[in-house]
Order: structure tokens, then sequence, then C-alpha cells
């Protein structure tokens, strides 16, 4: 069972991974730590996944927690300045939310569903809620 779980982990993080960067859209105007909009959205999905998929015990989501608190942090720094973005621009960041927040839901059930779904649950909500103020 957690073959199955860690297999379908890794496909979801492939098809995401493979799926965020679709559409060949010129690099978007605004930058940080040398990344575009799109690719500092790419880069927070990668991570919030991988961290999920890491989360298998009461530890491993101790361990988790301040980088979700982080990466959720980011996300709303993303959004704060998502009005300084074109409109294609936004666009982009709103399908990449899109695209993403089935994998990220499915995964945070599997996590959720367990006894150390409850150290996570109010940063994960928090996360879940910023993404869907990007959705188009």
């Amino acid at each position: 069972m957690k073959t199955r779980l860690t297999m379908i982990t890794v496909f979801a993080f492939v098809a995401l991974v493979g799926m965020t960067g679709c559409g060949g859209n010129e690099p978007h105007e605004l930058e940080r730590g040398g990344l575009n909009a799109s690719d500092l959205m790419t880069s927070l999905l990668d991570r919030t996944m991988t961290t999920l998929g890491s989360v298998t015990s009461v530890q491993s989501a101790e361990a988790a927690l301040p980088a979700f608190e982080e990466i959720t942090d980011e996300f709303e720094m993303l959004i704060d300045t998502k009005g300084d973005l074109s409109e294609e621009a936004q666009a982009d960041l709103s399908a990449q939310a899109a695209r993403a927040m089935p994998g990220l839901k499915d995964n945070w059930r599997r996590v959720n569903m367990q006894s150390y779904g409850d150290i996570l649950r109010p940063t994960m909500e928090e996360m879940i809620g910023t993404l869907t103020e990007m959705l188009p």
C-alpha cells in the first residue's frame, strides 16, 4: 500500500511538473530571486508536492511544517504582486494554480486522513485557500 501511494505521489508530481511549463509563454516581467512569476509559481508548486509527498509520520509532519509555512508565505507574496503583472502573466499563474489544485488536494487528503494530518491542517488549509484566490 505504501509503495502504491509513493508511486501515485511520484506520478502526480511528474504530471504536475510536466503541465506547469506548458504554454511556451515568454518570461513574465516580475522577477524575484532570479525567477520570473511563472517560474516562481512552478517552484512553489514543486516544493509543495515534494514536501507533501515526504510526510509519512508525525515526525515528518512536524519537520515539514516550517517548509509549508514558508511556501504559504511565498504564495501570499506572489498573490500580492499578481496585480503588477500583465494580463497574460496573471492568466498563466491562474492556469498553473488550476492545473495543480486537483493533485494538491488529492495528496493533502492522503495525508489528512492519517493521525498526523492534524499537525499540518491549519497551514495546508491556508495554503489551499491562498491558491484558490489565484484561480480564474
